[in-house]
């Protein structure tokens, strides 16, 4: 019997948002799509897109076999998004965009632990079952810190979730105790729901501005930098200006700067461990 999906109209208004969002799977297919190629670091020929049918090997079986129980509104989403090529396709700080293609046929190998099976969710009554079976994991993280950002097909909306806490100054008890709603109260939740389509422009303007650095080919965090003059200063300055150099944003010669980045990422690397191996022979 397949799982409903609550209907958002039939509820009180979302005191997270400014105005009523409803779901649409073309929408979240597209906005997701303009976000996977608008990336920097990403090159356009590790983007896979799915047949007209959809992926055929995720299905309500294979997710199910996973430990993923989903409504078939989110196993057809999950057909039918794009997916980035590699182990640890970075598109925010501390976030990687989860292959389902992957989870559901390389069990046990592939590094993605649904938060459904996760320790983090394990708290107060009624917090453990977060994550809804309408709700989908989009990204996932490398560790405790690592964002994953929640789409919830009732209404189309984007939340951020992290193992350790948000942090949020947000009082809880926004919801009702039976809105399905109500995990966005959780701790866990940052304060801020977006609509998918306010989502991705949000994620644009951080790489337009320089303000998030996209490291391409990164096996392990950190694959996307905040700006920080205090944390990797001057690397990031010096990301910045390559970026820069290679017409970011509007004349981006993307090809050429991801190989300079490389380069660049290389000879810092090298850097830290020649500064760090220095400070060893200076203490003998």
């Amino acid at each position: 019997m397949s799982i409903p999906t609550p209907d958002p109209r039939s509820l009180p208004p979302d005191p997270r948002l400014p105005s009523p969002s409803l779901y649409s799977q073309d929408v979240c297919v597209a906005a997701l799509t303009s976000l996977y190629e608008s990336l920097p670091h990403i090159a356009s020929s590790d983007i896979r897109y799915p047949p007209a049918e959809g992926w055929p090997e995720i299905t309500q079986a294979s997710l199910q076999a996973v430990g993923l129980r989903k409504t078939d509104q989110v196993v057809e989403l999950l057909r039918h998004l794009p997916y980035i090529n590699g182990q640890f396709p970075w598109v925010a700080p501390d976030a990687y965009v989860v292959d389902y293609r992957k989870a559901v046929t390389e069990r046990g190998t592939y590094p993605f632990r649904p938060l459904e099976l996760s320790k983090a969710l394990t708290g107060p009554p009624g917090e453990g079952n977060l994550v809804k079976p309408w709700v989908v994991e989009i990204t996932s993280g490398f560790d405790a810190y690592g964002c994953s950002y929640l789409l919830d097909t009732m209404d189309g909306t984007v939340t951020r979730f992290v193992p350790t806490g948000c942090g949020s100054d947000e009082p809880h008890g926004l919801y009702g105790e039976d809105d399905p709603r109500n995990w966005r109260d959780s701790d866990h939740c940052d304060d801020r729901t977006r609509s998918v389509e306010e989502f991705v422009q949000m994620c644009k303007e951080k790489y337009r501005s320089l303000e998030w650095l996209g490291l391409p080919k990164q096996p392990k965090q950190p694959g996307v930098l905040f700006y920080s003059e205090d944390y990797r200063g001057e690397e990031c300055r010096g990301l910045r200006r390559i970026y820069t150099e290679h017409g970011w944003p509007d004349e981006y010669r993307g090809e050429e700067c991801r190989a300079e980045v490389e380069r660049f990422l290389e000879e810092e690397r090298r850097r830290r461990t020649a500064k760090v191996l220095a400070q060893l022979a200076s203490q003998q």
